[in-house]
């Protein structure tokens, strides 16, 4: 209930806005908990406005906050979601997710490309906008990269974004932290392509959705035959569908399209790690 002509149009314009861009412009992190000692990644709560955008989609949720977390100069982005972690707490109108710094990754070839000045001999560079600093690695397979050394952890990532108040609030919203929110088991959110358990015939079996329905799913099993299950019948994610990481190599590619002009079977080898 909005207790306010304000609170209303403000509801207006976000249902307006969200028909015009694929991103959300309602989401708000609450709370992080940083879960690893290089400050790479973090646990996220995030709410959400229902009545004026809905609930969000496994979707919504990688896409956007990978959009809000991009630097405004070249479109980097600092941070992706991990979609196998998302989980709804639709009674406290949230949604919790793993994040991580992404490796931004470029040719080892690029340091003679753009003349790149040596910090630490044919180790450590400084980058040609006399900025950032690229490191070299070493790949899965043995090849030779160089990997940008990012100068902020993730705490800072999350905090000074938030600080930019970037994010739409509404009146209404309750405080949340992910210590209240984990004192109640948070639900899967499911999307076509996923790889999920259910229960069916008296079995627990493995198989991909096909459809989803506001009260269930259509199941393809591992030996091709397909069911309609009951919402309560699904019992788990087992894999995010392959969409999902290619949202986070979509917006990887995007940026080094626009920075560097990398082909596409360049672009394929520097975004691989994802898989």
């Amino acid at each position: 209930m909005y207790s306010s002509i304000a609170e209303r149009l403000a509801s207006r314009l976000g249902q307006k806005l969200s028909k015009k861009t694929p991103f959300r412009g309602d989401f708000v992190v609450a709370d992080y908990r940083i879960l690893d000692e290089d400050g790479k990644s973090a646990k996220i709560l995030v709410q959400y406005d229902p009545e004026s955008y809905g609930v969000p989609t496994k979707e919504d949720v990688v896409a956007t906050l990978t959009h809000l977390y991009r630097t405004k100069d070249d479109g980097r982005p600092r941070l992706v979601v991990d979609a196998e972690t998302i989980k709804s707490h639709p009674q406290l109108s949230a949604i919790s997710a793993v994040v991580n710094i992404p490796s931004i990754r470029r040719p080892y070839s690029d340091v003679k490309r753009y003349n790149m000045k040596a910090i630490v001999a044919n180790t450590v560079f400084l980058g040609e906008n006399m900025s950032d600093t690229w490191a070299v690695a070493k790949s899965d397979n043995d090849s030779i990269y160089i990997e940008r050394v990012e100068k902020d952890d993730i705490e800072k990532i999350l905090s000074e974004r938030s600080k930019a108040n970037a994010f739409r609030t509404y009146s209404g919203r309750s405080s949340l932290t992910l210590a209240r929110v984990e004192n109640s088991r948070g639900t899967d959110i499911y999307s076509n392509g996923d790889l999920v358990k259910c229960s069916h015939g008296g079995k627990i079996q493995t198989g991909e959705i096909l459809g989803l329905s506001d009260t269930g799913a259509h199941i393809r099993f591992k030996d091709g035959s397909q069911v309609t299950v009951n919402s309560t019948n699904l019992l788990g994610l087992v894999q995010a569908a392959e969409e999902m990481k290619t949202f986070n190599k979509d917006a990887l590619k995007e940026y080094y399209r626009k920075a560097y002009g990398y082909d596409e079977a360049e672009l394929d080898k520097l975004v691989q790690y994802i898989d």
